[in-house]
């Protein structure tokens, strides 16, 4: 049955943030810039780096081919992520676990001429040349409901003005080249946009200091941050910042805590043994919350949004603080509970008084609840991105949100400390099944609560967990996309062999191993944002 309300929006609006919106102004290491590097072994591990020095040598015959006649100045990069464990609550400023992989945004840059040209190639075919006047682009209008790939770009490009207000973008020619598959829920467009706004930083400064070929300092990695996760709004995704944070703050070998209250911060969380790793699986179902963005990722940020506005009006909390000039969140809920002696599960409790209705709410209901008008409602919450629902999820959603975080609580208790601090012959593998186990939690509430699951995801799942892996659950945003698993370091050439024959093989007849390959792999935590000058190879 097709959602009965719908709500439409032809542009993404940013709206200027109320007195009472939550800052984010502080970051660890918030000083820091992103850094120069001039060799690619700063940049990738050790196994992935003969892969990347072909792919990268690729990128600039490819930058050749294009601009003949031109230099290369300078190649910023922004990695995709995978969220580990905290799914859909970053929104709701509870922390996640993400951390930067492999698979990354490219895009090579001359700086220089003087034809007031932004010229934007890409090595994908599929994906045609644009060329734009800069001085049209400080008013350069972005139409979120058309799904165009330069649109990512220009989102940088409004980033860029609103963190450097009195600078003038040069003329740039680029070429963007793309490894992280899209919709695979590993944040490809929050990749896009870092890499975006980081060239334009990056350009800014080359364009002041032309003689200069170190180009350090041109943004620090928290103005990265903030401008990056305003900018994706533009293209019609009410971002959270956990994407963005793992994007640009990603630390090899290491996950990281992004923690949104009362603050942003990003702290490094190390893997206290080598014994396991992570695989990522890409179900190869297209999660493009772009497009699907007004029954799924949107509907979850309103109804997870509204429900904490109405449990602080029905449980007499007051005003929660604004995030971002849009409504309350869960966690000011949560922390006006705790400023009254009520702990997490005392909210989950009240979360079930006060929406008793398990078959939701109606617009008109909400309105009852909210003790305002229908049109009010749907001004304030449904036109500055487009939804399209029959009843508001507000019980399963708020519970999944408020156990998640909870998860997350425990998995990064257990990461702090090594196995062998347990006692007893089987403490690591008891360690892994304690950690596999949120996990599996985690994947059950998606499925069941937040209902952001599909059927070959909970396939991929059931797979991996038949196939040794210890746990297994959806990552990204869900509707498709991709699941990462917890095996054993020396069981995950096999466990991924097994993938390729029950699923893909089975799945997709036909498909060829590179496409497999492209689809599965082992991950590393890896290095975030960067810009490469002088040297593209090792």
């Amino acid at each position: 049955m097709s959602p009965s309300y719908v709500s439409t929006t032809t542009t993404s609006t940013i709206t200027t943030a109320s007195p009472q919106t939550l800052e984010i102004d502080a970051i660890d290491d918030a000083a820091s810039y992103v850094p120069v590097i001039s060799s690619l072994s700063s940049v990738y591990s050790a196994s992935a780096l003969p892969a990347q020095e072909g792919r990268w040598a690729s990128l600039v015959a490819c930058f050749k081919q294009f601009y003949p006649a031109e230099d290369l100045t300078f190649i910023a990069r922004s990695p995709g992520r995978v969220n580990l464990i905290g799914e859909h609550i970053d929104y709701s400023l509870f922390d996640v676990l993400p951390m930067a992989i492999t698979q990354d945004v490219l895009i090579a840059v001359h700086v220089g001429d003087t034809d007031g040209k932004l010229v934007l190639n890409n090595t994908d075919p599929h994906f045609p040349s644009r060329t734009f006047n800069v001085a049209d682009l400080k008013d350069i209008e972005i139409d979120a409901t058309v799904h165009e790939w330069s649109n990512y770009f220009l989102a940088g490009v409004k980033g860029a003005f609103s963190l450097l207000p009195s600078a003038e973008i040069p003329s740039m020619h680029c070429v963007i080249d793309g490894r992280i598959p899209t919709g695979a829920g590993l944040s490809s467009s929050s990749a896009f946009v870092c890499a975006s706004l980081l060239a334009i930083a990056t350009a800014v400064k080359a364009a002041a200091s032309p003689s200069s070929t170190t180009f350090a300092n041109a943004v620090t990695k928290s103005d990265l941050v903030q401008s990056a996760i305003v900018s994706e709004r533009h293209v019609g995704v009410n971002s959270g910042g956990m994407d963005q944070s793992a994007s640009v703050f990603g630390v090899p070998g290491h996950a990281l805590r992004v923690q949104f209250y009362p603050q942003l911060k990003a702290s490094p969380v190390a893997f206290q043994s080598d014994d396991f790793a992570f695989v990522i699986a890409n179900t190869l179902v297209v999660a493009d919350k772009h497009v699907t963005g007004p029954i799924h990722y949107n509907l979850r940020v309103v109804e997870t949004t509204v429900a904490a506005e109405i449990l602080a009006k029905q449980c007499g909390l007051g005003p929660l603080p604004i995030r971002d000039g849009f409504g309350g969140t869960l966690r000011g809920v949560v922390e006006a509970f705790k400023a009254r002696g009520v702990d997490m599960t005392g909210v989950m409790d009240k979360v079930k008084q006060v929406f008793s209705k398990q078959e939701g709410y109606t617009l008109a209901e909400t309105a009852e609840l909210l003790g305002q008008s229908e049109l009010e409602i749907t001004k304030k919450y449904m036109t500055r991105f487009p939804v399209r629902f029959e009843r508001f999820q507000f019980r399963a959603r708020a519970l999944h949100v408020l156990d998640e975080a909870r998860r997350v609580e425990k998995f990064c208790e257990l990461l702090a400390h090594a196995p062998a601090d347990r006692s007893g012959d089987d403490a690591e593998e008891k360690y892994l099944q304690d950690l596999a186990s949120i996990m599996t939690a985690s994947h059950k509430s998606c499925r069941a609560l937040f209902d952001c699951s599909c059927e070959e995801l909970d396939e991929l799942v059931g797979l991996a967990v038949a196939n040794g892996a210890y746990g297994s659950r959806l990552t990204g945003a869900g509707w498709g996309g991709a699941t990462v698993s917890l095996v054993r370091k020396d069981k995950a050439n096999d466990f991924v062999q097994c993938l390729k024959e029950e699923y893909y093989s089975k799945r997709y007849p036909g498909i060829s191993e590179d496409k497999m390959n492209d689809a599965i792999c082992i991950t590393e935590p890896g290095l975030g944002s960067a810009v490469v000058v002088g040297n593209y190879s090792a």
